[in-house]
């Protein structure tokens, strides 16, 4: 086979990372390389099935077309030896190896390996793979194995781990004892099985090497207090420095460790700190409220004793709270190993630990395999299996097997390609570093490493990516051998246009502003790996702007909203569902998202979805019920499930079933679910639930169907225990399927990989870049290996002791260079257009994303255009009218016909899902549009939040007169209603011109506010009627009906009401059909108005009336 070389990668956002993997992969398989002696590894089941798809792709359409295939062949660097009929055959020998091929997972990588080697890895044959919910189901199953109280009390094992669970939390009471282990095990377990020696936690000689200055003898604090007091009477210092002398001395006495330090010793600390050299030395001034005080030498040794009593003290705590932990984690570990490992049940984590050469594989297998009998008892006890001198043998003879399976994976694997290798942790590496050693150092250069990926989008060190790792490798292998790997870059980014572009280049490529504000070697780290992007579409119209909402003064919560109320306008302006743009809003966490689309959706009319995890099973009323339900039939004495059973119309479904007593539904229930499982059986109580919920309740038949379908994964563990289903029901989650129909509203983290024609980024607020993560410190070493873990103190703590404060420093470059990463990934999701929505900077000095962005793109505030709109901002790239150019893709009137909705009972519990619908809401589509006028007044008024308070009241008001406006208005007041919201309600009872739509009438009923989720020709709409009357004849049935649609626009003094109603035609058309079909009339038979609140005027719309070009 030829030479292929080992190259390296580093490809921006954008710029063709899948696709100069899959044409490397096709390039081995034109230089010879079989199929299956080829690994193509990453992180996601998604992507690994991108790869698939890609390749086979790609050899189909070159075999099939010689233009292309001449194309692919040049980019492979085989232009003469390729033509269509040896692709056709490069497709025939990947299709026949399908049944071999090494493309996938990493993690599904090691699982193949343990599978196929269990022996050699100290386990017993065949072993099960803990999915997350099991995984829960196990650690539930071994916290109760720990608690379970024995007849003659507590062992003495259990005794000891409640003390160091005590000792782990110093104090701090939880009545929720399970829910607050299961946190202390999500945060500590991974960080111990990777630190599992008992002197790394909390040991000060591992930590201080050469001693700790604070760590010392007990202080005499009455004696020490006594000589400072002794000095401040004979130094004669001035009264109000005086006073904050007599302050310390009471907060030194009463202090003790795990009390938070009050202020008046944290001013005193604070300057004792700074000047600690001078003090240790006898000769200290210090300065209270700008005066100077010189301290004696006695008086100097006193205040250092008392400044080492309060750091040591806080340290010593800090120390027993870490080595708390450990014994609680050991403990827990222990017990764990026992019951779930030796018995062959392992989670992904797990079996990577097994491979790590000489690390995780004596922790994981011990002297014992999963599922073997042990010879003794000896592991039974409290503390984990550990390897003593005498085992040193045994030790030997588990690495030197670890290293045949190497031997034997050598020889089946000759080339390696490895994407998303910013997110390897050194772990995985670890893995796989001998085998890729061989392939690298391979004389012959017929064996090849590829790894490609971005540095610069390494935002997943909190889960152990380790970005280091790609140049460290590089820099390791050319130096035994100068150019044995290539390096290339590929920076033409494919996706965004020359806006997006420009601004990216000049927040990221700003070397000097990045160094000024971040003066730490992430940085430097940064610098040094930018390269300048270029577009690969300059003919791409688009728009990139900085925008300024609310005041720099704002509070978060007042910010927020005016970042949401912008949000909301952007979107109004652009109009992208209509022009046919995919669109997403990128926030920092899901449940702003959350909110966010929930805003979005009310406030707007907006379909926007939060591509968040959903707990289909408990966010509803039929989920909670039919859980209920479960609980209820497991145990007949839990009376709340019970009674929450019969405040739902499950009451009437076991009415009718003759179920009249919990003991019955135990009987009745648990028989069903031993003999049918659990999806069929709910499925079936589900499909008895289903008459009687509302006709227009779509939502709570599509989490009925979510929720037989979860059952009927749960069903797939082959569990039959109610409590385990119950926990998993109460856990599973769903994500809204990707559709291009809606606004997506998601976190940046979720964003990556993906691709949008218009961004908004409405959520960069919060703390500085270089704050480091919480949680427990952990120092590792060059080698990755853990030297110590602390449960750090406080900044005042940690700031003034040397090791400490060096950790911390490198923990902050840490999060600075993933803090850098997340907003880089953020700003390359965007095609054409990009908004940056923050609170302007004013006098902060923060360094945080707005700062940054400010000393980047523009900190002086400016009028930014955005179409027809005027915002305040600070920078504006491209055109702004770009979206002005794109026809919206949906005409507001594009049929008339009535299209009846029929909702299908849910036929089975094994149905499939329904065909995913395009969502729409009435005001989204053409014709509506929203001036910005309407949003933002001089003094800063939310227009959006006055409209919905006068919705709100009026919804109130079933009929009306002049009279009823003035009992309403006197009750709006009394209960301190906004005056101008009561007075614009209030208006619309009183004018003559709109009587009609208050004036009650005999046979005619109202609907108020009314929500409503329909299909119209495979659109599901999703809206609210503001008012509609419908008057019926004597036998009840419809016979006509008006909907009002209420506006609260600035119409203006002379406003055109032809113009205002081509404006919201296609909205009150929209709500014309629903009502036909809600109704069952023609037609004809529906009138509907657009009234607006201010200028107290109904305008009729009709299907002749004109909508807005």
């Amino acid at each position: 086979m030829t030479r292929v070389g080992h190259v390296m990668i580093l490809a921006s956002a954008g710029s063709g990372k899948t696709y100069a993997l899959t044409n490397r992969f096709v390039r081995l398989l034109a230089l010879g390389a079989a199929p299956e002696r080829i690994v193509a590894l990453t992180f996601t089941r998604k992507a690994a099935g991108e790869f698939f798809d890609e390749i086979l792709n790609k050899l189909a359409r070159a075999a099939s077309d010689a233009a292309y295939a001449r194309q692919l062949a040049a980019e492979i660097g085989r232009p003469a030896a390729m033509g269509t009929a040896e692709f056709l055959a490069l497709l025939r020998r990947m299709v026949d190896a399908m049944h071999r091929l090494r493309l996938g997972t990493i993690d599904g990588f090691f699982a193949r390996i343990a599978r196929n080697f269990p022996l050699e890895l100290g386990l017993a044959g065949e072993f099960e793979l803990l999915e997350e919910h099991a995984a829960r189901m196990e650690r539930s199953r071994v916290l109760r194995q720990l608690f379970e109280r024995p007849t003659d009390g507590l062992a003495d094992a259990q005794r000891e781990f409640i003390e160091a669970f005590k000792r782990a939390t110093f104090g701090v009471e939880e009545k929720r004892l399970g829910a607050q282990l299961d946190a202390f095990l999500d945060e500590h377990q991974e960080i111990f099985l990777n630190a599992s020696a008992r002197d790394a936690w909390g040991d000060a000689r591992r930590i201080w090497r050469n001693g700790s200055r604070w760590l010392g003898p007990p202080c005499d604090v009455a004696a020490a207090v006594q000589t400072l007091r002794a000095w401040v009477d004979a130094a004669g210092v001035g009264e109000k420095q005086r006073q904050r002398w007599m302050e310390f001395f009471d907060a030194c006495v009463a202090w003790a460790p795990g009390i938070a330090p009050v202020r008046p010793l944290v001013y005193v600390l604070e300057k004792v700190l700074a000047a600690w050299s001078d003090l240790e030395a006898g000769r200290a001034v210090l300065e209270f409220d700008r005066k100077p005080q010189e301290l004696s030498a006695a008086a100097c040794a006193a205040l250092a004793a008392l400044a080492r009593h309060v750091v040591g003290g806080e340290l010593t705590r800090r120390l027993e709270m870490t080595s708390g932990i450990y014994a609680v984690l050991a403990g827990y570990e222990a017990m764990y190993h026992d019951a779930v490992r030796r018995a062959g049940k392992l989670t992904f984590a797990d079996v990577q630990r097994l491979l790590m050469p000489g690390n995780g594989a004596p922790l994981l297998s011990g002297r014992e395999a999963p599922g073997a009998v042990p010879d003794d008892d000896a592991d039974s006890q409290l503390a984990l299996p550990s390897m003593e001198l005498g085992e040193a043998a045994a030790l030997s003879g588990a690495e030197e097997r670890r290293l045949l399976i190497d031997y034997r994976l050598d020889g089946e694997i000759d080339h390696w390609l490895l994407d998303e290798f910013q997110d390897t942790s050194f772990g995985q590496w670890s893995v796989l570093r001998n085998l890729i050693d061989e392939a690298v150092q391979d004389s012959s250069g017929a064996r090849s490493f590829f790894y490609v990926g971005d540095v610069k989008q390494a935002i997943f060190a909190w889960r152990e990516g380790d970005p280091r790792l790609f140049r460290e490798i590089f820099d390791h292998y050319n130096a035994m051998r100068p150019g044995t790997i290539a390096e290339e870059h590929l920076v033409k980014s494919w996706r965004s246009g020359p806006a997006v572009i420009a601004s990216v280049n000049r927040v990221f490529g700003a070397a000097a502003e990045l160094t000024e504000l971040f003066a730490c070697p992430a940085t430097q780290t940064w610098n040094r790996e930018w390269r300048a992007h270029e577009t690969a579409r300059p003919q791409l119209a688009g728009h990139v702007a900085l925008l300024h909402a609310g005041g720099p003064r704002d509070t978060a919560g007042i910010s927020e909203e005016a970042r949401f109320a912008l949000t909301l306008a952007l979107l109004e302006e652009i109009q992208p569902l209509a022009r046919g743009l995919s669109c997403a809003v990128l926030v920092q966490k899901n449940s702003t998202a959350t909110a966010l689309a929930d805003r979005l959706r009310r406030a707007g009319g907006i379909a926007a979805v939060a591509e968040s995890d959903l707990h289909v099973c408990t966010d509803n009323p039929v989920g909670t019920a039919l859980l209920a339900l479960a609980k209820a039939a497991a145990h007949p004495g839990d009376t709340r499930a019970w009674e929450h059973v019969q405040m739902s119309p499950l009451a009437s479904v076991l009415h009718a079933q003759h179920v009249r007593t919990p003991e019955q539904l135990t009987r009745r229930l648990l028989t069903e679910i031993h003999r049918d499982g659990f999806e069929r059986t709910f499925g079936e109580w589900a499909r008895r639930l289903e008459p009687r919920l509302a006709s227009d309740d779509a939502f709570s038949r599509e989490r009925l169907r979510q929720f037989a379908a979860a059952a009927g994964l749960f069903d797939a563990t082959g569990s039959r225990d109610v409590a385990e289903f119950i926990a998993f029901m109460e856990r599973h989650v769903v994500r809204e399927v990707e559709s291009a129909d809606v606004v997506r509203v998601m976190t940046i983290h979720k964003a990556k990989g993906l691709g949008f024609d218009v961004v908004i980024l409405p959520d960069l607020e919060g703390q500085k870049l270089d704050s480091r993560r919480d949680g427990l410190a952990v120092q590792r070493g060059p080698d990755r290996q853990v030297e110590w873990v602390l449960d750090l103190p406080g900044k005042l703590i940690h700031d003034c002791d040397t090791i400490l404060a060096e950790h911390v420093r490198a923990a902050e470059a840490d999060a600075c260079y993933e803090a850098l990463s997340l907003l880089y990934v953020a700003m390359t999701r965007a095609k054409r257009a990009m908004y940056l929505v923050v609170k302007p900077p004013g006098a902060s000095s923060s360094r945080n994303y707005p700062r940054l962005l400010a000393r980047t793109l523009g900190e002086e505030t400016i009028p930014v255009r955005v179409g027809a709109r005027e915002f305040a901002g600070a920078f504006s790239e491209g055109d702004p009218r770009w979206h002005l150019d794109l026809q919206p893709a949906i005409a507001a009137d594009a049929a008339t016909s009535v299209v009846r909705q029929r909702i299908e009972p849910l036929r089975s519990a094994a149905a499939k899902s329904p065909r995913r619908l395009v969502a729409r809401r009435p005001s989204s589509v053409q014709g509506t549009q929203w001036m910005g006028a309407q949003l933002f007044s001089a003094a800063r008024t939310d227009r959006t939040e006055f409209g919905t308070a006068v919705h709100r009241l009026l919804a109130e008001v079933e009929w009306g007169t002049p009279a009823t406006a003035q009992s309403m208005t006197t009750e709006w007041r009394a209960r301190g209603e906004d005056a101008a919201v009561v007075a614009e309600a209030a208006g619309c009872l009183e004018s003559p011109a709109l009587a009609h739509v208050w004036r009650s009438a005999a046979n005619a009923e109202v609907w108020r506010e009314r929500a409503f989720e329909i299909v119209l020709e495979d659109v599901w709409v999703s809206g609210i009627f503001d008012r509609v009357i419908v008057w019926r004849d004597a036998a009840g049935r419809p016979i006509r009906a008006s909907v009002f649609d209420f506006k609260t626009d600035r119409v203006g003094e002379s406003p055109q009401w032809d113009e205002l109603a081509r404006r919201h035609a296609g909205q009150l058309n929209l709500y014309r059909r629903v009502a036909t079909v809600l109704t069952g009339l023609p037609a004809m038979a529906i009138t509907s108005e657009a009234v607006f609140t201010r200028a107290r005027r109904a305008v009729a719309v009709t299907d002749a009336t004109p909508t807005q070009d």
